[in-house]
């Protein structure tokens, strides 16, 4: 990888990682604060829904008061059997009545709650319904919440649940010519005189909607405790409206995703506890998201701009003349040119490693000088003599000169760069109007900052890269000593455990394969000696068959499972089993699949079984395979010659 894509790759990460930690966190905080924002606007919602029910009540508790002051009413319920009372129900009332009122329930009710005429609607239909247990229509018992108005209050009105949906009900006493409605009737609570007009409208969608749309929210009410199944939540947060001391209002995200409140009402009737619950979406929330969103899409482009402007600097500042001293080396070591000068001019550390490589250069051509001198003064033997002398001056001298190349390298120093970036430093606030004013100044000194930061870790890489080659011409020395050692030497047979053999081959593998892990291995070894085995050739083979079963498994798509075996077959021959469920091969390909060249992979090169099969062949072993066809897995399997004479006792 180029040093370009290195250092384009390291601020790649740092953008995503910086952007990903700071939406992240800005995730984490607007969540927070646009959930508190959404709850305390539902809270309030819901007490608007509150509000505007109990005006819908006093508005039907205002239509019972002009039902009850209606001299006409005052003397249908005292005077039935009258001329004008025996008429009053023909001319007013009836269907009419209530439509052109807005009601659905109207009964008129004479002093001992005794119905003298009602009628219910259904607030869809308008066909006559029947309640029988909230409004009986025979008769109000003299302990019905409507017949009893508290002191201080001339009527009695509220919410009331009954079988067929929720309904706003109101009673108001009929008053006389007098204005007289009520007498008392022990402490708390009166009685009506004359009778009493009870009005009253269902709470059908259309009026849930009127209430909850100044608030934008669905309505509904339910009574504690409710029919059917619930769960254990939201039973949860009902307790914690209807207990005694408890919360007044409850918000919580439903499963559809949409914000529920509740809160807690009693029912006019029987005083147990109703939950008022507002739904309404999240728009709130989803304002959020949409501005961390943009939040992060504005860091985004910030950070690809400040990436782009970093790296148009490095290509000019440092990987271009690192470009331009790698090219000359290229072509130094391509051509063996030593006149090819660097000619990098430069003040900085890079100036001066260009200065030290081209010195180096002079001096090695100076030392290849030398020798073609003393070549032409000499003899065929002193030739000789001086050339081998020569060719030592020449080693010593690259020697001499790597060494003065890492001691110049590991002198460098920033004298002059970091003086400035101190000054720079000590003086920001007083710098001229380009710092000041122009926007790009702005960025000088932090990119200074890391140019000096970036320049020292250069300096530590070319340290370390001058000490690995010496370290690796020392290494190739040895090499070379080592092979002139033990030229024209091959085959080598060691002892060696099978066992620990498909265990290292497995090991290279999963070194080399990053997918390797996700297969399920399982080894079946018989208990085996160890014995004389040419252990590079059986590596290569073991390593060479474990990727093509791996690569097998992969292709295949589903789960990977490798079988490796070791087997006694006889007292003369060991063998080793490689079995996956890959692939499979076809009948028609099994004499092919050991040819050179041959694959069905479509970006293999079909080396790898045929070189495993000669090295087989070069260890007197035979490399087989055999498949019960595609998608049926493939099984390989090497036999080794196992002579008497080469039995040891097992490892």
């Amino acid at each position: 990888m180029s040093l370009r894509s290195k250092i384009l790759a390291i601020l790649s990460v740092v953008v995503v990682l910086y952007a990903a930690v700071d939406n992240g966190t800005l995730r984490l905080f607007a969540a927070r604060f646009f959930g508190s924002w959404e709850e305390s606007e539902s809270v309030e919602n819901i007490e608007r829904v509150r509000l505007a029910l109990d005006e819908e009540i006093r508005g039907i508790e205002d239509l019972g008061r002009v039902w009850a002051s209606w001299d006409a009413v005052f003397r249908f319920v005292t005077d039935p059997e009258s001329p004008e009372a025996q008429e009053f129900p023909e001319h007013n009332l009836g269907d009419r009545a209530l439509d052109a009122a807005g009601l659905d329930v109207l009964f008129l009710c004479d002093r001992q709650g005794l119905v003298t005429w009602s009628s219910i609607r259904d607030p869809e239909t308008r066909a006559e319904i029947r309640i029988p247990r909230e409004l009986p229509s025979g008769a109000l018992s003299v302990s019905h919440p409507l017949r009893n108005v508290r002191h201080g209050e001339d009527s009695v009105a509220g919410l009331m649940m009954t079988e067929h949906m929720p309904l706003l009900v109101a009673a108001v006493p009929i008053r006389d010519a007098t204005g007289a409605a009520l007498h008392d009737e022990g402490s708390r609570f009166r009685q009506a005189l004359h009778g009493f007009v009870v009005v009253g409208r269902f709470l059908d969608s259309q009026l849930r909607t009127k209430i909850g749309s100044p608030a934008s929210i669905e309505v509904d009410v339910w009574r504690v405790p409710f029919d059917g199944e619930v769960d254990a939540a939201l039973w949860e947060r009902v307790a914690r409206l209807t207990t005694v001391g408890g919360e007044r209002d409850v918000t919580y995200v439903g499963a559809d995703d949409r914000l529920h409140v509740l809160t807690s009402l009693n029912d006019l009737r029987t005083q147990e506890p109703l939950v008022l619950e507002g739904v309404a979406d999240r728009e709130i929330t989803a304002l959020g998201k949409k501005a961390v969103d943009y939040a992060l899409f504005s860091t985004l482009a910030s950070a690809l701009l400040i990436l782009f402007v970093l790296l148009q600097l490095l290509q000019r500042i440092v990987l271009k003349p690192l470009s331009r001293l790698t090219s000359k080396a290229v072509e130094i070591g391509r051509t063996d040119d030593t006149t090819i000068r660097t000619g990098l001019e430069r003040d900085d550390e890079l100036g001066q490693l260009s200065e030290e490589f081209d010195g180096m250069l002079e001096k090695l051509a100076d030392s290849r000088a030398q020798v073609v001198r003393t070549a032409r003064q000499a003899g065929m033997s002193e030739i000789a003599t001086g050339v081998l002398h020569n060719v030592g001056n020449v080693l010593n001298s690259v020697n001499v000169s790597t060494s003065l190349v890492m001691r110049h390298a590991e002198q460098l120093s920033l004298p002059d760069l970091e003086r400035m970036v101190n000054v720079l430093r000590d003086n920001q606030d007083d710098l001229g109007r380009f710092v000041s004013e122009d926007p790009r100044g702005k960025h000088l000194l932090p990119f200074l900052f890391e140019l000096t930061g970036t320049l020292v870790g250069q300096k530590k890489e070319i340290v370390g890269e001058l000490r690995s080659l010496a370290t690796g011409i020392e290494h190739i020395s040895d090499l070379v000593r080592s092979q002139q050692t033990y030229a024209g030497a091959k085959g080598v047979f060691e002892y060696a455990s099978l066992q620990d053999e498909v265990d290292a081959a497995i090991r290279i593998c999963e070194q080399a394969l990053d997918t390797l892990a996700e297969v399920e291995i399982v080894r079946e070894y018989a208990d085996l000696p160890s014995f004389k085995v040419d252990k590079h050739k059986l590596m290569e083979v073991l390593v060479n068959l474990i990727q093509n079963a791996h690569h097998a498994m992969k292709d295949s798509g589903g789960s990977m499972r490798l079988t490796l075996r070791l087997i006694a077959l006889d007292d003369s021959t060991v063998r080793i089993e490689v079995e996956d469920n890959g692939v499979g091969i076809a009948s028609e390909n099994l004499d092919r699949i050991f040819h050179h060249g041959f694959t069905t992979r479509p970006n293999g090169h079909g080396f790898g079984l045929h070189v495993s099969a000669n090295a087989a062949t070069e260890m007197n072993a035979s490399l087989q395979v055999r498949s019960d066809g595609p998608g049926r897995g493939a099984t390989f399997y090497l036999d080794l010659p196992l002579l008497g004479s080469q039995l040891t006792p097992a490892a």
